[in-house]
């Protein structure tokens, strides 16, 4: 029987996982896919948060984790018939399928057991302490644990598993891997916000010799703003959407509101919810590695003091992420900046953008 069972192996749930084992205590982490996966994500290391705890807890990212460019200039922020602004600022690049097997790695190489192909089905509490269900090779089993972190992601079965009536609000985030080239600077990464349909967004950089292209919404709007982005791209910059060599998608919760008013709480007992499973994705810019290491960091911590106490991990960790959610609430003002921006004719869209990103790189 594991002390601690963590969900998923993002950053979020690798770096507790890691630090679980690094104290010593016997450390299951599941992962539902084979690794190295692809991962819908921009790949960039991005913020002060993103690049420190990364260095701290794992190292200089080595090159052959890194992509080609390794690291860009900065951003772009373009709004069709507008104009741009740049935002500057030296920011790391990979795939994230790379990145989380590196991460991983090294968690296993502390003593973490790991289990790819491992999917969740859900989590039951048990005296003091929890019953895991999952499914491996179409075979069930039940694993016991005293502690859980659930570090699964926006479709968290954790959380569901937790909070069963709780109603999350998610983006819908849809990304493409195409051949060609770009006819905007590959040394920066660039963001369209259109007055048609924001404050969703789609995405264009190059790396490794491909060109990587997200769309973000609200349901609703997801399939207008592909249609009329994929429009635009292959009009204005000539990119061919025929034959694309990988397609994927997936949700990014918006929990910043209910966080912020404690109408949901991030854990429960010896249950807590790391990364964006518990809501910790920053506002505006949707940069989730930063508030993912952060968060699993605190909920590793969490465990370890109720180890030593014999307490309940859940108000400890409460307290810790309590930056996080500081941050959340002194960013949220810049969602209504933006659309009042855009009511009144996008003038300055670009650059109250590129202000917002600026003010997004906080420490918490």
């Amino acid at each position: 029987m594991p002390d601690v069972i963590v969900v998923g192996a993002g950053p979020a749930g690798v770096v507790a996982a890691k630090r679980c084992a690094e104290y010593g205590l016997d450390t299951l982490l599941l992962e539902k896919r084979k690794l190295p996966r692809e991962k819908v994500c921009s790949g960039m290391v991005m913020g002060p948060v993103a690049v420190t705890l990364t260095k701290q807890e794992f190292g200089e990212i080595p090159e052959t984790v890194l992509s080609n460019p390794p690291a860009l200039d900065g951003l772009y922020f373009h709004t069709p018939g507008i104009g741009s602004a740049k935002l500057d600022g030296f920011v790391y690049l990979a795939f994230r399928k790379n990145l989380d097997y590196w991460m991983t790695q090294q968690a296993e190489a502390k003593g973490c057991a790991v289990i790819q192909g491992a999917k969740v089905n859900a989590v039951v509490e048990k005296d003091k302490g929890f019953v895991v269900h999952m499914e491996k090779d179409q075979r069930k089993q039940a694993i016991e644990a005293k502690f859980v972190i659930g570090a699964d992601g926006a479709g968290s079965i954790v959380r569901r598993s937790l909070y069963p009536a709780l109603k999350v609000v998610c983006s819908h985030i849809y990304q493409e891997y195409h051949k060609g080239e770009l006819d905007l600077d590959n040394r920066y990464f660039h963001w369209f916000y259109t007055l048609e349909f924001s404050p969703a967004i789609f995405t264009v950089h190059k790396k490794d010799n491909i060109l990587v292209i997200d769309y973000g919404a609200r349901p609703g709007m997801y399939k207008k703003l592909i249609g009329w982005a994929q429009d635009y791209l292959a009009k204005n910059h000539n990119i061919d959407f025929q034959n694309p060599l990988w397609r994927g998608a997936c949700l990014q919760p918006a929990l910043y509101r209910p966080l912020i008013s404690r109408t949901f709480l991030p854990a429960k007992g010896n249950a807590l919810l790391a990364g964006e499973a518990g809501g910790f994705v920053l506002p505006i810019t949707g940069e989730g590695i930063g508030t993912c290491l952060r968060s699993g960091l605190a909920a590793a911590d969490a465990v370890i003091k109720a180890i030593e106490s014999g307490e309940p991990a859940d108000n400890t960790y409460l307290k810790e992420v309590q930056g996080i959610i500081d941050a959340f609430d002194k960013l949220l003002p810049w969602f209504k900046k933006i659309l009042d921006e855009t009511r009144s004719g996008g003038k300055s869209l670009p650059q109250v953008v590129a202000d917002a990103y600026r003010a997004s790189q906080v420490t918490f």
